[in-house]
């Protein structure tokens, strides 16, 4: 499994805002699990929910309350964007994720 530089930037930005919100521990333990379901693709990367109506070969995982959001290449997941399910994910601009850096 590999990040994409701004889903690397989504864990930083939860990491913080769970530290402020829940405390350093609490964070920790979240950010322990989230990255152990993002592993979990590696050994099945379809099971991720199919976004294409986002951009063609988008899949979405869920993880208490967050989605994240990943491409195949070469059958390896590439995550792209780790977000809150609340957020309105019309207005996200995946391609720029995707394809940016």
């Amino acid at each position: 499994m590999r990040l994409k530089p701004r889903a690397r930037a989504d864990l930083l930005a939860i990491r913080a805002w769970g530290e402020d919100h829940w405390g350093p521990a609490r964070a920790r333990d979240f950010l322990e699990g989230l990255i152990e379901k993002l592993e979990e693709l590696d050994a099945h990367p379809h099971i991720g929910r199919p976004r294409s109506v986002f951009f063609d070969g988008l899949r979405s995982i869920r993880y208490r309350g967050y989605l994240a959001f990943y491409i195949l290449e070469d059958d390896h997941p590439v995550i792209v964007a780790i977000i809150h399910e609340r957020r309105n994910l019309a207005a996200l601009e995946f391609a720029d994720r995707i394809e940016g850096t």
